[in-house]
């Protein structure tokens, strides 16, 4: 296995905490050279079971394929200011389970997938899981879970988060 970074992926819902991983998985890439790959999961209105037995058809895939790119700019745009001009950016949106599509995403030699730790609450982890457990204990790459911010921090696209990051 290669040791160098060459993809930073990280998983954006357009929360708080997934915009302070964003930057945070930028901050990353810049250091190592390597690609950003913002990944958004969405799921289609009819929600993921009823989608698992009858997928969109295609023209309303592409409809919902363009809707989540936009969600993922804007992200892009709240968290950086817009897509980083001064680095390699390959955005990525797909129909499915967040924690199942980021794995994947993140499966190639030389990823790092860098994920928010969320706020969710006790009976949301319960009934939907969490995400950045899910990817820590499937992923192959090294896994960066970034602590969500506390309240009085911007989400701006200048600033940094205040706590450090752990890297588990």
């Amino acid at each position: 296995m290669n040791r160098a970074i060459r993809r930073v992926v990280v998983g954006v819902d357009g929360s708080a905490g997934s915009l302070v991983a964003l930057r945070k998985a930028a901050k990353e890439a810049r250091h190592h050279h390597a690609t950003l790959r913002p990944v958004l999961a969405y799921s289609s209105p009819m929600g993921d079971y009823v989608d698992m037995i009858w997928p969109p058809d295609p023209q309303t895939a592409r409809s919902l394929d363009r809707a989540a790119f936009r969600q993922l700019i804007d992200a892009c745009e709240r968290a950086l200011g817009g897509l980083p001009g001064d680095l390699r950016c390959a955005p990525a949106v797909g129909l499915g389970q967040p924690a199942p599509m980021l794995v994947q995403a993140s499966a190639e030699d030389g990823d790092v997938l860098v994920v928010g730790s969320g706020s969710q609450g006790a009976l949301h982890r319960l009934l939907k899981g969490s995400v950045s457990r899910y990817c820590l204990r499937h992923c192959d790459c090294p896994v960066l879970v970034v602590p969500p911010t506390d309240s009085t921090d911007s989400t701006g696209p200048d600033r940094q988060p205040s706590r450090a990051a752990s890297s588990i």
